[in-house]
């Protein structure tokens, strides 16, 4: 039924193609092809702002940009060098979801800690350079609020960064520095296996499975 339809179809755009050569004043329009709201049809980018910051991720990772790679780069993973490196070599997707939520761990921790030691951010962030908020004022970035003193936030942040220390022990010091290099300063990654080791050992400490040594990849 189908290929007849195509067929009949085809035929019928056929007819419309030669009554409009021939100049039939009876001869039908040709259809507008519009979205199923009713709108008419848009390119890609104009529906969809993001498509150009998805191509750009794909290039990064040296894909073409085809809906199927478009689709992929719309992961949270793929906004970093640390997690482009780590979906790289990991290819299950919950595994890889573990791994990013390891990677935004460390960030959480060292920005508390460095914050609590007063020192500045690692990462720039532009609109709060541009147009700081007042003491009084409050946006959708700002922390909750935090009644703990100066030393018991400096106390807290201590600790949770000791004990990622700790998680990340259970790898060799190269792949320790190697997550610490590209998670905590987006550094292009030169060992994503090594990455992926440190990265399951936060993983298994912060489900709080039994923590057993992982050695990267060759």
């Amino acid at each position: 039924m189908t290929t007849h339809r195509t067929k009949a179809r085809s035929k019928a755009a056929k007819r419309r193609l030669k009554a409009a050569k021939a100049g039939d004043p009876f001869a039908l329009a040709p259809v507008e092809r519009r979205e199923p709201n009713g709108r008419a049809r848009r390119e890609a980018e104009d529906r969809d702002p993001s498509i150009e910051t998805l191509k750009t991720r794909c290039l990064h990772m040296g894909q073409m940009p085809t809906p199927e790679n478009l689709r992929d780069a719309r992961a949270p993973w793929n906004g970093c060098n640390a997690g482009r490196a780590m979906a790289s070599v990991v290819r299950d997707a919950s595994e890889r979801a573990a791994l990013w939520d390891a990677i935004c761990a460390m960030r959480r921790i060292v920005t508390a800690y460095d914050r609590a030691i007063g020192a500045p951010s690692r990462h720039a962030v532009c609109l709060r350079l541009l147009a700081p908020t007042d003491a009084m004022e409050a946006d959708a970035a700002s922390p909750p609020v935090d009644e703990r003193t100066d030393i018991e936030k400096q106390d807290d942040a201590t600790r949770d960064l000791m004990r990622l220390e700790r998680w990340l022990g259970y790898t060799t010091g190269p792949a320790a520095a190697e997550a610490k290099r590209v998670v905590w300063d987006d550094n292009p990654c030169r060992a994503p296996h090594a990455l992926a080791a440190a990265l399951l050992c936060v993983a298994d400490g912060m489900s709080g499975v039994a923590p057993q040594f992982r050695r990267p990849k060759a």
